[in-house]
């Protein structure tokens, strides 16, 4: 008489039932995650694939964020830039408005006769009677003082602790005003109305930026307040790397001659000595000779003075024009790195998207499939427990 061993039945059908819920955690987990498994051991074959393509995807992820701090960086400086080269425009256009009619005072111009010759008329305008410059002169210096600290300002621009437009010199100021460029300025405005400079050397000062030609009174970066790297030309561009190979230099420099003639002129037009624009004189009473009591352009005559005043203005003027015209070497220079660096940035993303397919189809699960599964599961588990209460029910008066 053969036997029948219910705990048999019982123990076998225990086991296909944790077989079960073990599948179904397994599968529920897939459901809530997406993923295959939990563990990269449990993507079998795929696993070498799927690491390597992750690893890619990293790698062009950090070339990625490289190109967007630096897209961002060089959108703040094409942003300075070209609201220096509009102020630029407005303070050219200030210049070209200003009338070069007349010595721009309060007062009334001097003439003075020879009194060792009193058959000749000689009425020699000598100067003006007031130092007080005119409305238009005094608008046109405010305007410079004001743009100069916005000047000053736009080469300084930051994007948090950095500098943007010092090269590789980041947490360095690139242009700090510390009165060294006015006050020389003054010294030379001072030599030329005293006759020690003459208007020639006088515009070579202002446009020469070194001393090396031998010119001792140039207005070198350093006099103007540049840092040192910058001073010296020691400083290094700024590079940003787009992929295992290829890095981009995208430098721009707060002393470039553009910008620093620029600067040079508006500062030269605020400066306090500048005015008045002819000698302020009186006829002495006594000896009937013009005196002097305050120095405005040199010459011996009104006229004179004017020439060399405008000589000098005309100057600046023409080098604001052209440096305008040389800060889109700037822009441009910038804005084809922005076009580079961006085309980069597409073919990574492209890149990326395909890495991000080849995860997914190896690591990803049919969230359909799979719910489909558990729903099959939940039956045949149903079906375990109902079989499993059956054989809990059976007893020998039951076999019998």
């Amino acid at each position: 008489m053969s036997g029948i061993s219910t705990l048999g039945q019982i123990l076998d059908q225990i086991e296909r039932i944790k077989d079960q819920q073990t599948l179904f955690s397994s599968l529920s987990t897939q459901l809530a995650s997406g993923k295959k498994t939990q563990k990269f051991e449990g993507l079998g074959t795929g696993l070498l694939t799927s690491k390597r393509a992750r690893a890619d995807f990293k790698s062009l992820d950090t070339y990625t964020n490289n190109i967007t701090n630096a897209d961002r960086r060089i959108n703040l400086m094409l942003r300075a830039i070209e609201e220096f080269k509009a102020q630029a425009k407005h303070f050219s256009n200030a210049l070209i408005g200003f009338s070069q009619e007349g010595t721009h005072t309060e007062g009334e111009n001097v003439y003075w006769d020879d009194p060792t010759t009193p058959d000749v008329i000689e009425n020699i305008p000598v100067g003006v009677d007031s130092e007080n410059t005119d409305v238009s002169f005094r608008t046109l210096q405010s305007l410079a003082g004001n743009l100069f600290d916005l000047f000053v300002d736009l080469v300084n621009i930051q994007e948090g602790d950095r500098y943007l437009l010092g090269g590789a010199e980041t947490l360095t100021k690139p242009l700090d005003i510390t009165g060294t460029l006015d006050a020389a300025i003054s010294t030379l405005i001072t030599d030329w109305k005293g006759g020690t400079l003459t208007t020639t050397d006088f515009i070579a000062d202002l446009k020469d930026r070194t001393t090396t030609g031998g010119n001792t009174n140039a207005l070198t970066d350093s006099i103007i307040g540049y840092n040192a790297p910058l001073s010296n030309n020691t400083v290094k561009d700024i590079f940003i790397r787009v992929d295992d190979i290829i890095k981009i230099e995208y430098t721009a420099l707060a002393n470039d001659q553009a910008f620093r003639d620029i600067i040079i002129a508006v500062s030269y037009l605020k400066n306090e000595t500048l005015p008045p624009l002819a000698d302020e004189v009186e006829i002495d009473s006594v000896t009937g000779l013009p005196v002097v009591l305050t120095n405005g352009a040199p010459g011996t005559d009104t006229d004179e003075m004017k020439d060399n005043f405008y000589r000098i203005f005309n100057e600046l003027g023409t080098m604001v024009n052209r440096a305008i015209d040389d800060i889109d070497q700037q822009r441009f220079k910038l804005e084809s790195v922005r076009a580079r660096i961006d085309g980069f940035k597409e073919n990574h993303e492209n890149e990326q998207n395909v890495l991000l397919s080849t995860i997914a189809n190896i690591e990803d699960v049919d969230i359909n499939e799979v719910a489909v599964k558990i729903t099959t599961l939940q039956i045949q588990l149903e079906a375990s427990f109902m079989v499993t209460a059956k054989v809990h029910e059976l007893s020998l008066v039951n076999f019998i």
